[in-house]
């Protein structure tokens, strides 16, 4: 898909495409919507969050092995419907809402006070062995925005069953944000 990880290539709009082509542009039931999109070890900078449709699985070599090294005033990784839509929009008109999400291996990286994993409206995340890593220095300013990951529900689409397995959280002002409905989220 053309994404380059070489730590100077700009590879958000790659990395989209594959996304959209392997998950979003598919019918659900599609087998291809089964599929995993693989990262090589490198650096892949983004400055702009990735929209991770149902049933992606994003998988790359290791933590510090493969890195998504996020630059924009937005978190990294963002959980979207199948319609496109994300937080405040999902599950419109009847798409399918964010479920069955799978990453693993890789180091989610911000460069700016801002979070690197957006789980929203979603069912069934499964986060395994995933570095997140952000810019907060002990004694810092608390930055509400520098989040690892952030948990958000509203009362008709409540976020369940998010396992986090085998991950790291560190330089984050908070590691972790649920807000509203969120229930089963593990911790191993």
């Amino acid at each position: 898909f053309g994404a380059v990880g070489d730590d100077s290539t700009a590879d958000v709009v790659a990395i989209q495409r594959a996304i959209d082509e392997l998950y979003s542009d598919t019918d659900q039931d599609d087998a291809r919507s089964r599929r995993i999109l693989f990262f090589p070890a490198g650096t892949y900078r983004i400055a702009a969050s990735l929209t991770i449709p149902p049933f992606a699985h994003l998988v790359g070599e290791g933590p510090d092995k493969t890195i998504i090294k996020n630059s924009a005033s937005a978190p990294a990784l963002v959980t979207e419907d199948d319609d496109g839509n994300v937080y405040g929009n999902i599950g419109d008109s009847g798409a399918t809402t964010p479920t069955q999400i799978q990453i693993s291996n890789m180091t989610i990286r911000t460069t700016v006070a801002h979070g690197g994993l957006s789980i929203d409206n979603a069912t069934k995340v499964f986060v395994n062995n995933v570095k997140f890593q952000g810019t907060f220095v002990s004694g810092g300013t608390d930055a509400s925005n520098s989040k690892g990951v952030t948990v958000r529900s509203t009362t008709l689409l409540p976020c369940s069953y998010i396992v986090f397995d085998q991950c790291q959280f560190t330089g984050f002002a908070r590691l972790v944000d649920m807000s509203f409905d969120v229930t089963n989220v593990r911790f191993t």
